[in-house]
């Protein structure tokens, strides 16, 4: 049984315990997060993630707090935070969303394995403005369904794809507005950004935006994106192990040029 196997198990049996609030518990309004990256003061759209562990890598920090890393990325000019909210495998909390929602102002994602109507409608009652969804663990027809009750619900959705595959299954099902390439292989946890390179002329629909995720460290992997015309990059454990994210984020884009 893989890590993902295990992962998806323990989502199905907390299904019957999940308790979902009668209305959203923030006070702030929704906000896309397409539009956002779609805008960004960056050469790429950033989602940057806050997260406190990985089933890979163990903890990544020892000194989380949720709401001064999210105060640090928004001050950052990042386009949207990705928040884990597993608890089991990542650390994570669904209040740690609710919390980050209510203390920026950026468009928040919820990143977890969802695999059922429940989970989809209690990303929006915690204050979710877009939900990721995994195409690894979802049937076509499960994916056309969650994704089409997250956009009733108002949200918006990052269909995530790790191979040829997966991507036919995503255009097929859905007419996605952002499709997210993972570039670790969620069954090993080994990561190859050329999984992006890949990829990149299988989504040819100039309204859906692609996004890179995962293994984002340097300039040189930044300039591999952009040369591959990305829109965007999600970037969560490089950001999370950085004590100076600003000083990180410079790295990316601008230290160097002439």
């Amino acid at each position: 049984m893989t890590i993902l196997d295990k992962i998806v198990a323990k989502k199905k049996g907390e299904l019957s315990s999940l308790t979902i609030p009668e209305s959203r518990v923030v006070d702030t309004p929704f906000q896309s997060l397409k539009n956002a990256l779609l805008t960004s003061v960056h050469p790429l759209g950033i989602i940057a993630e806050i997260k406190q562990a990985s089933p890979s890598k163990g903890l990544l920090t020892d000194n989380f707090q949720p709401l001064s890393i999210a105060s640090a990325y928004e001050k950052m000019g990042v386009s949207g935070i990705s928040v884990l909210t597993d608890e089991t495998f990542f650390k994570g909390h669904a209040d740690d969303l609710s919390a980050v929602k209510n203390h920026v102002n950026l468009p928040v994602l919820r990143k977890d394995f969802i695999i059922d109507e429940k989970q989809v409608l209690y990303s929006e009652r915690i204050g979710a403005d877009a939900i990721l969804l995994i195409a690894a663990i979802l049937e076509g027809s499960q994916l056309a369904e969650l994704y089409d009750q997250a956009t009733e619900l108002g949200m918006e959705v990052l269909v995530e794809v790790h191979n040829e595959e997966e991507i036919e299954k995503v255009i097929t099902y859905t007419k996605p507005a952002m499709v997210g390439v993972n570039n670790r292989d969620l069954t090993t946890f080994d990561t190859h950004l050329s999984t992006t390179e890949r990829l990149r002329p299988l989504v040819t629909n100039d309204e859906t935006l692609f996004i890179s995720e995962s293994g984002i460290h340097t300039k040189e992997d930044v300039e591999c994106l952009l040369k591959n015309q990305v829109d965007g990059m999600l970037v969560g454990e490089a950001f999370m192990r950085s004590s100076n994210k600003q000083q990180f984020l410079n790295s990316l884009f601008y230290e160097g040029e002439k």
